[in-house]
This record gives structure tokens, C-alpha cells and sequence, in this order.
């Protein structure tokens, strides 16, 4: 369970907009100060006229700083307290725990085929930490969810394009998050 907690702030941190950034903020405003808080928060911010014409510049007039510089704090943050950055934690999750076990986590249980999809995987070469990669870009990043025929056809682009490592995974799936939001940005 705190796994799947550490997790999603993991990918917080790495995919926020600046509109999600503020309701988190907010969500955690409460959670840590109680209301009263959160109100002279929330007011404050009511009171003050925002001009920015981005998120980014919205986000800057706000809270005093870019969503860089606030993503640097955090991970400094997360480091002192894990002793590892977000990417150090990741890889370790990934590599220490197996395909079934990462699929069970944030449903509970699994069905035989999803088994049978691993095991797919598994004979097309790819490694159980790369398929863990796989698994999480298509549920978390993507939201495409679990579609198995797309999962595997994914994992043979992925074998064929020589993804064999952690590492090349993570890159390969950033590379993709920048296109999306790259050609997301242009329109249509």
C-alpha cells in the first residue's frame, strides 16, 4: 500500500499541470492544516487578481516560484526523506517486483488472462522490470488501461525497437509523453 501511495506521487511530480498542482495543493492544505487553514489559503488567493496568462504564470503568482523550481523542492523533499531521488525509487520499484505483483496492486486482484498476457510478454523477450514499464505506462501514463492485444503488440514494437532495460523503458515512455504533449499542445 505505501508503495502505490509513493508512486502516484512519483508521477505527480513528473506529469502535473499546474491546474492539478493547485487542487493538490489544496487537497493537501487540508489534510495538514485543517480547514481554518485552507481557508485563509483559498482566500487569499480569491482576494488577489492572478494575471498570468499560462498555467505556468498562474502557477508562479501563486505560489512564488515556477513548477520547476517547485518540483526540484519536492524532490529535494522526497530525498531527504527516502534517501533516493524519484527516478532511483522508481527503477528500484520497478526491478523489485514482479509483473503479476504489479498488476495486482492497484486492483486487488488479477484475472488468468492478464497472467496469460505477462507470460506473452515474457516470451517475447522482454524482461519482468521492462514489462513493469510497459504495464505502468499503459494504466497510469497513457490511460489506456489494460487492453491486452494493444499491451502486446506494444511489447513486441518495444522488443523490436531493442527496449531491453529499465532505463531505455523509462526513456522511451518520456520520449513519448513529450510527443503527445508536443503535438497535444499544437492542435488540432
Amino acid at each position: 500500500m505505501h508503495r502505490i501511495a509513493d508512486e502516484e506521487r512519483y508521477i505527480e511530480v513528473k506529469e502535473m499541470t499546474a491546474e492539478e498542482w493547485n487542487t493538490k495543493l489544496e487537497e493537501k492544505s487540508k489534510a495538514k492544516t485543517g480547514k481554518m487553514k485552507d481557508k485563509k489559503r483559498r482566500k487569499k488567493v480569491q482576494d488577489k487578481v492572478i494575471h498570468g496568462t499560462t498555467p505556468e504564470e498562474r502557477f508562479k503568482e501563486i505560489h512564488g516560484m515556477t513548477i520547476q523550481e517547485w518540483n526540484a523542492e519536492q524532490e529535494e523533499e522526497f530525498k531527504a526523506k527516502t534517501g533516493m531521488t524519484y527516478d532511483e525509487w522508481y527503477v528500484n520499484q520497478i526491478k523489485t517486483t514482479i509483473p503479476i505483483e504489479f498488476l495486482k496492486e492497484p486492483n486487488g486482484t488479477i484475472t488468468e488472462d492478464d497472467v496469460k498476457m505477462v507470460k506473452d510478454l515474457q516470451v517475447l523477450g522482454l524482461k519482468d522490470e521492462v514489462i513493469n514499464v510497459l504495464l505502468h505506462y499503459v494504466t497510469v501514463v497513457s490511460r489506456i488501461g489494460l487492453v491486452h492485444p494493444l499491451i502486446k503488440e506494444m511489447g513486441k514494437s518495444w522488443h523490436e525497437n531493442n527496449i531491453l532495460t529499465v532505463e531505455e523503458a523509462i526513456v522511451f515512455v518520456r520520449e513519448e509523453q513529450k510527443k503527445y504533449k508536443e503535438s497535444s499542445e499544437k492542435g488540432p
